[in-house]
């Protein structure tokens, strides 16, 4: 099994659902187990052998093991074998709903904070936005107007053009944060 990383999955949550479903309530879904000690024995259910043997659940530990196929984890990797899930999120999602766990909430701090961070990343954008806008202007404003002699209509294509670059700076400064993001 590929090693899966946790970083982005708060470890209290795969926490909660690994201590709310048994392994061998999961496992009894799939295969006929027998109780044999402390651990509990059937065929595999990962690669559909008929060694009624192979198969070990370990409900102490919270682990399974297979000796045919060398298959082994936690009821999450027993999940996302069984159900073919591809990420850790979704095999726990599927065994929170199935056995009724309630999942760890981010407290209402952490979304003040997000909302906060927000506001800042905007106006820090629209004060890139506005530099590059001045920025574009100084660079571009004096080649596009200098065919125009009347004072005037100078002065209203110059505000008219300053207001056009706004579109472009803004895209120039999102392009900036999101390279540095």
């Amino acid at each position: 099994m590929e090693t899966v990383h946790t970083s982005a999955i708060d470890r209290r949550t795969i926490d909660a659902v690994k201590d709310s479903v048994p392994i061998e309530e999961y496992a009894a879904e799939f295969v006929q187990l027998r109780q044999s000690g402390n651990e509990y024995r059937g065929c595999c259910p990962v690669h559909g052998g008929s060694n009624p043997h192979s198969f070990v659940v370990y409900p102490e530990d919270g682990r399974f093991y297979c000796f045919s196929c060398q298959e082994s984890g936690d009821v999450l990797d027993l999940c996302r074998r069984l159900e073919g899930h591809a990420e850790l999120w979704t095999a726990m999602l599927s065994l929170s709903e199935r056995y009724h766990v309630e999942l760890p909430q981010r407290p209402e701090s952490w979304f003040n904070r997000q909302d906060e961070k927000a506001k800042v990343r905007k106006q820090v954008q629209e004060v890139l936005t506005r530099s590059y806008q001045r920025r574009f202007f100084r660079v571009y404003g004096d080649v596009i107007l200098e065919g125009i002699t009347d004072p005037t209509e100078r002065e209203e294509e110059a505000r008219s053009l300053f207001d056009g670059f706004y579109r472009v700076a803004r895209h120039a400064a999102r392009t900036r944060m999101a390279r540095n993001a």
